[in-house]
């Protein structure tokens, strides 16, 4: 009987350590972000086929968070994110979303351990957004300043300050 309690208590600790691990890894293997420079503008940028001319705050909270997974014409949405470290990904989440890094990392490894979804693709560059977007049916990402000559929609402008 001693012997059965001492097993199962092995594997609980077990188990506990593996429902740990996802969150874990995700705080040790990202660096602190730095900080987006004054008077840095945020432009969120869509695809030239979506279906929208404007977009709200809420609204991009919802698509970065994959709360809504599609256009209002039912076009599968796409969101193109900075890596993190990237000052104005912080920005953007601070302000727009209202979540810190930490909390964005434990939010992902929630919903990526429970199989409710994925974070955005990430990118390293405005450059890799612009072009991300122009290229993919359905994209939406955000850069600091509006691409030049790219075949994108402004869907929304602001000031970092």
């Amino acid at each position: 009987m001693k012997h059965h309690q001492h097993r199962l208590r092995i594997l609980h600790r077990a188990r506990l350590a593996l429902l740990s691990l996802p969150a874990l890894l995700s705080l040790l293997c990202f660096s602190a972000p730095q900080a987006a420079q004054a008077g840095t503008e945020l432009i969120v940028i869509a695809h030239k086929d979506v279906a929208l001319d404007k977009i709200s705050p809420e609204r991009m909270t919802q698509i970065y968070l994959r709360q809504q997974q599609n256009w209002p014409d039912g076009q599968a949405i796409q969101p193109i994110d900075l890596r993190e470290g990237s000052g104005l990904r912080r920005a953007f989440y601070d302000q727009v979303t209202g979540r810190s890094p930490g909390q964005l990392r434990a939010f992902w490894a929630r919903q990526s351990f429970t199989g409710m979804g994925l974070p955005p693709r990430q990118v390293d560059s405005d450059e890799e957004v612009t072009r991300l977007v122009q290229s993919t049916p359905g994209a939406i990402g955000y850069v600091s300043r509006k691409p030049s000559g790219a075949a994108v929609k402004v869907l929304l402008t602001a000031n970092l300050d």
